[in-house]
Formats: structure tokens, sequence, C-alpha cells
């Protein structure tokens, strides 16, 4: 695969949970994906069907497609995840001088240990390589472009992964199971992570 199709594809995931993110407001960008999710609740009856999720898909790839010609190529992904980043950076920063102005102390991040250069390289190309075999999945006719369908056809496979029943819906139920599904494997991750650093 072409280097440029990994360097732009390595950040399409990313590129396409940004809108939300950003959507929801200074200091609220890390309240997780079901925070997210239920912005898609368009009637806020707390559910979310799968019209609304398919409609929220719809606003984000138009949103992507700069040049409104219907489809999104890697440089509109590139430059949508770009503009994302610095709108969420910028939330970030009023967030920060907002709690400045009441008197509040700063949040800091959590002190992170220097990054072994190897790692983080291998970690990187990792990334790329799962990045780019999501691109290709998404791009079945191989034009390097994704049409609205091709966008939608892999991005709702989310809403069906999570609508238990299959019912078209997405319950407040199902989204509570889901958040404890991912919180047990996050724990796992840890615990794995732990015991291969001997600790």
């Amino acid at each position: 695969m072409k280097r440029s199709t990994l360097a732009f594809a390595s950040i399409a995931a990313i590129a396409l949970a940004m809108p939300l993110a950003a959507q929801a407001g200074p200091g609220k960008g890390h309240r997780g994906h079901a925070g997210h999710l239920m912005q898609m609740d368009a009637n806020a009856d707390g559910n979310i069907t799968r019209a609304e999720a398919e409609a929220s898909l719809a606003a984000r790839f138009a949103e992507i497609d700069a040049n409104s010609d219907g489809f999104v190529t890697q440089d509109e992904m590139k430059a949508h995840h770009e503009a994302k980043r610095a709108e969420m950076k910028e939330n970030w920063e009023a967030k920060k001088a907002e709690r400045a102005a009441e008197g509040k102390p700063a949040r800091e991040g959590k002190p992170r240990g220097e990054k072994d250069p190897a790692k983080a390289a291998e970690w990187q190309a990792k990334k790329a390589e799962k990045s780019a075999e999501h691109w290709a999945a998404m791009d079945k006719d191989g034009d390097g472009r994704l049409s609205a369908a091709e966008f939608t056809a892999e991005h709702i496979k989310f809403f069906d992964k999570m609508d238990a029943d299959g019912d078209g819906t997405i319950t407040k139920a199902e989204l509570d199971a889901a958040k404890a599904k991912k919180k047990e494997r996050r724990g796992e991750w840890r615990d794995k992570k732990k015991a291969g650093a001997g600790e």
C-alpha cells in the first residue's frame, strides 16, 4: 500500500469520531462515547433509532465532504481531522480560562513516563496498518474516496452491534450494557498491561 494512503488512513477512524466530541462543547469532549451517542437522540426520548443514527452519519459525512461533491477523500478526512483537533483545543483552552476566572485550580493531565522510541514507532506502525485496513474496508470499490453509501454502511455497524435485540432501536438499557462491557474490557486490558510490566 502506498505511503500516502497509510498516512491519511491512519487518521481516518479518529476523524470520523471527532465531530461528536467537538459538538459537546468546552470541557465536554472527554465524557466517552456514551455521551456522544446520546447526541444522536434527536427527539430526546432516551432511545436512539436507526433512522436517527443514519441521519447523524449523513450530517457527519456532509461536514467532512468539504467540496460537497458527494464523496469524501483522504485529503478531506485529514483536513477535517485537523480542524476538529484545533476546535477541541480551543474549547479546552476556553474551559481552562473559565476555571481560572472562577478561581478554580487547573486540571492537569496524568503524568506520563518517557516513551520508548522503538515501542512508539512500532505502535504507530500498527495503528497506521489498522487504519489503512479500516479505510480499505470502507472504500468498497477501491477508488480512493468514500461515497455516502460506503461511509454509512461501514459506520452503521456500531448501531447493529449495540442493538442487542435487533428491533431497530438502541435503548438506555442496551447502551448501559455496552458501557459496562467496555468498562470490563478496559479493566482486563489494564490488568494485562500491569502483569506485563511485572507490577
